[in-house]
């Protein structure tokens, strides 16, 4: 059963771990707006957020294609492995 994104407004900028710690085990899209180039996104906008990460998969691209010079990230505001697993990279 999918879950539908719930759409935020956009709004007040956040930094990556503000925006994990406000949406917890949940997959985010946010619109980059301050980027490191060897951490990656530090800061941005809450765009959505669901359970299901393909719920954010066509509001991602709508948003790219309205906004071609902007960035966007989806992440999961978790654990990337669940408790008791390793992962090795």
């Amino acid at each position: 059963m999918g879950t539908k994104a719930m759409k935020s407004k956009l709004g007040e900028v956040l930094s990556v771990p503000k925006i994990e710690q406000r949406y917890p085990n949940e997959w985010v899209l946010i619109e980059v707006t301050k980027i490191n180039k060897i951490k990656g996104p530090l800061f941005g906008r809450v765009l959505a957020h669901s359970h299901n990460r393909r719920d954010l998969v066509k509001l991602n691209r709508a948003f790219c294609n309205a906004n071609p010079q902007r960035m966007t990230y989806v992440f999961f505001a978790g654990p990337v492995a669940p408790e008791g697993y390793t992962v090795i990279v």
